[in-house]
């Protein structure tokens, strides 16, 4: 049986003869994998779009949290279409996500009870 315990991939050049001492096997791949390490990850997605007063405001910074317990789970910027997304979260499971005004004329905004789908 093969056992992965560990992932990495892009941004850097990494350094093949220390993972190997380490005991790393190093894998070339033609397609990417998604490791799922905890209950939390997975194939879901929770997505939306940051406005302020009805108009597409980009730039914000927004969080998930798992709502049981909450655990921080992501935290992503919004694109220029005010456009977000967290992905690499369990199916079904449901969060409460968190939105601040880079700006900080508003107070937070919340949406609970989020279901990854």
């Amino acid at each position: 049986m093969l056992k992965i315990s560990r992932v990495f991939w892009g941004g850097y050049t990494p350094n093949y003869i220390k993972l190997a001492a380490m005991g790393y096997k190093v894998m070339l791949l033609t397609k990417p994998i998604m490791t799922i390490s905890s209950p939390d990850q997975g194939f879901g997605l929770i997505k939306g779009v940051t406005q302020k007063k009805g108009v597409i405001y980009p730039g914000v910074e927004v969080s998930a949290f798992k709502r049981s317990d909450k655990t921080h789970l992501w935290t992503v910027r919004s694109k220029q279409d005010g456009s977000f997304a967290f992905r690499n979260i369990a199916a079904g499971l449901e969060c409460f996500v968190v939105g601040l005004d880079p700006e900080q004329n508003y107070n937070a905004v919340i949406s609970d009870k989020v279901v990854a789908k």
